[in-house]
Order: structure tokens, then sequence, then C-alpha cells
């Protein structure tokens, strides 16, 4: 049985992502904000663990940086890298975006994000923090990720 007030607060971000794609879709190329949308459509993969729905976010050639893990280049990497994820943690993260930049065919944003991480082995839930970078590459099919790096913050306070 489902968590109703769950339910209703995925059906509001699934509204609110909505709402940001329609927005991103009238501002310019250049506009920052579209950045925001594949943030925002990251976090929400992340919330309901879907590896392909973020594989999708990056380009062919998009890497994963992780901390303490070899990088994962490429689709079948970024693939197999989220379905590990999924397959021992259930996360819940929030993303505060610090500052972002974009410059012809490139752009980039430093974020941080706090949440939950659920330890699905153990049952074991902890508030975590991270440091992120983001790169993204604009493709004929919009903007797209290149690169995703992050590192850990020190306890569960917020990064800066």
């Amino acid at each position: 049985m489902s968590n109703p007030s769950r339910t209703s607060r995925r059906a509001v971000l699934a509204g609110a992502a909505v709402a940001l794609v329609g927005s991103a879709r009238a501002q310019p190329s250049d506009d920052p904000a579209q950045l925001l949308v594949i943030m925002e459509r990251y976090a929400a993969g992340l919330r309901w663990g879907t590896a392909d729905a973020l594989v999708a976010l990056y380009t062919s050639d998009g890497v994963f940086i992780r901390d303490n893990l070899p990088a994962a280049a490429g689709t079948q990497a970024l693939r197999a890298a989220y379905r590990q994820v999924f397959a021992t943690q259930k996360l819940d993260l929030a993303f505060a975006i610090k500052e972002a930049e974009v410059a012809g065919d490139m752009a980039w944003l430093r974020a941080t994000s706090t949440g939950r991480i659920k330890t699905l082995a153990s049952g074991a839930e902890a508030t975590e923090s991270f440091n992120i970078v983001v790169i993204f590459r604009r493709t004929q099919a919009g903007w797209k990720i290149r690169c995703y790096m992050y590192n850990a913050g020190k306890g569960a306070g917020t990064p800066q």
C-alpha cells in the first residue's frame, strides 16, 4: 500500500518538473535556468531509482565520477553504475544550485545536495551531504550532462 503523503509529494514533484520543463522551453538557449531543469530531472531519477532516466540525461560519452570509485564513462558504464547504486541504496536528495554559467555549447554548475540515504541491506538511514560540479554540453536534443562529479561533505551538515 502506498503512503498518501509520499504519493502526494511525488505528484507535486512531477507537476513542478512539468512546469519547469515548460518554462525552460520558452527561455533563450543560453539561459542557465535550463540546467536547473536537468538537475530537477536528475533528483527525480534518484528518488525513483530509475537508472535509464538518469542515463538519458547524459551525452553518449558522459562520465559519472564518484567518491572512492572508478569513473563510469559511456552509456553502458553509466547504466551499470546507476543500477549498482539503486541495488544498494534508496536516495532522496535535494539540490541547491550555488552558481551556473553557460559559455557557447558548454555549461557548468556547482551545487550541493543534502538528503536521506537508506542502505537497503541493513535498513540504516542517514542524512548525507555532497559537493557537486556538473559539466553540460549542448546537443541537437538540448543540454545534456557531459560530466557529473561529486564528493561527500563532512558530517551531515550542508557543504559550501
